[in-house]
């Protein structure tokens, strides 16, 4: 009897092993084809990512118009693809699929990643060369405040004591005048940076000119055209524009949004005026196109220009909803110029402004009995770096003060962080702005 009892007892252990034995490598085998899984799952990830950042090397450096293409890896390919959505604003939407493995085992993943030319209105300061256009140095001085992101391709000279309230980078080095020079950086500095490209997307101008306000020679003749615009409160301008040596016309006023149905006013081939107080978004252009005239490009500032809302503000705020939604550009393919008066006083410009070949220019500084403030919201964005004020060394504040001319004194529009003037000129290198992921799927094994 007890052999039988201790058989029994044999043969049911033994049972109950096989059982337990085949759950156990069961599990083990599931376990090893998630491990699997998920290994070939990864290394599908880092194949689509890298995919994206080939993507992003072929459109800035090799070919901007790149629509995709295949990459083969070790065990695996990503499928790339380019879709732009609206070329002038600069928008591509890139797709790419990484696959790893094979079988039951094949990873994938796709990563959906949009990339956009970033306004340069984003910059308080932004300057190709550290230096005046006759190819001397420049330098930001005691008195100077730049607000906002500032950069230079090129060195930031500073004599005296400047305030940069944001963050600086260069493409070069920090340069001091002197041992009494001291700098002070709010947000720090970075040094040797890359090179941002600076110029006016003259394709993208002309596109933009069609639905907007184009003032050229309607002779034919390519004659210079002068023009002037002042801008109101109520949503009006008055404007009027002059042929080579022709007579001004009449003043016309009509609403700003009557003059332009998408806020871009181009002169083409001459050179504009603008003051008042703008309700509206609206970009103001002056090109050279191939005029032969040494005022062609050019935007002048004869007196204030500012906003109907109180910018103000919003100062601190990137996204809506804004006390102020007025905007302004002015961007000239020559220079910005802020003619002499010395009765004129303070001038108060709210805008980003834009000069390709030179910079934002005070006229005869130096012929000023006195100083006067330039206050600026919004940014300054220049080949050239142009002087301002004369300075002197003062021996009671022990430090250098401007003595005749405009300090320079700035404040940042943080609204075009994220926002921008119409039409207003981007950098060329495409910027990853959103990423989006497929949601995870774990495939059935068939075991």
């Amino acid at each position: 009897m007890n052999g039988k009892v201790s058989l029994f007892l044999v043969m049911g252990f033994s049972a109950l092993f096989a059982i337990f034995g085949r759950n156990m490598l069961s599990n083990s085998t599931v376990s090893i084809n998630n491990y699997s899984y998920y290994f070939n799952k990864t290394q599908a990830s880092q194949i689509a990512k890298s995919g994206v950042f080939y993507a992003i090397a072929q459109l800035n450096n090799i070919n901007p118009n790149w629509t995709g293409g295949s990459l083969d890896f070790a065990n695996g390919d990503a499928n790339v693809s380019v879709q732009v959505v609206g070329g002038s604003n600069g928008v591509r939407i890139v797709t790419s699929e990484g696959n790893y493995g094979g079988g039951h085992y094949l990873g994938t993943e796709t990563f959906v990643v949009t990339l956009r030319q970033r306004s340069l209105s984003e910059y308080g300061n932004f300057y190709n060369k550290f230096a005046i256009a006759s190819g001397g140095s420049v330098w930001a001085a005691t008195g100077d405040v730049f607000d906002g992101k500032f950069h230079a391709n090129d060195f930031v000279r500073c004599y005296g004591d400047p305030v940069f309230k944001g963050a600086v980078t260069s493409t070069r080095t920090i340069q001091r005048y002197d041992a009494n020079s001291h700098p002070v950086f709010e947000e720090g500095y970075r040094e040797n940076v890359a090179e941002i490209t600076h110029e006016i997307d003259i394709a993208e101008i002309t596109a933009g000119s069609v639905n907007g306000k184009v003032f050229y020679d309607t002779t034919g003749a390519n004659k210079f055209t002068d023009v002037y615009l002042k801008f109101y409160a109520n949503g009006t301008v008055d404007y009027k524009l002059k042929i080579g040596s022709g007579a001004w016309t009449p003043i016309k006023n009509t609403l700003v949004t009557a003059l332009t149905d998408n806020g871009l006013i181009h002169v083409k081939g001459g050179r504009v005026s603008v003051e008042g107080v703008l309700d509206g978004q609206v970009t103001v252009v002056a090109t050279k196109s191939g005029v032969a005239s040494a005022d062609a490009g050019k935007v002048i500032i004869p007196n204030s220009i500012t906003y109907a809302g109180d910018v103000l503000s919003d100062y601190g705020k990137t996204q809506p909803p804004f006390v102020c939604n007025d905007m302004l550009g002015l961007v000239a393919e020559k220079e910005v110029i802020v003619p002499f008066n010395n009765a004129r006083g303070d001038i108060n410009i709210h805008a980003s402004i834009f000069a390709e070949d030179g910079g934002m220019k005070i006229e005869s500084y130096s012929s000023y009995s006195g100083v006067n403030n330039m206050n600026i919201v919004g940014g300054v964005i220049g080949n050239y770096v142009e002087p301002t004020a004369d300075y002197a060394w003062n021996n009671i504040l022990k430090q250098y003060v401007p003595i005749k001319g405009y300090s320079y004194v700035h404040k940042f529009d943080t609204r075009f962080e994220s926002w921008a003037p119409p039409f207003f000129p981007k950098t060329r290198r495409f910027i990853p702005e959103l990423w989006y992921t497929e949601e995870e799927v774990i495939p059935e094994m068939n075991l």
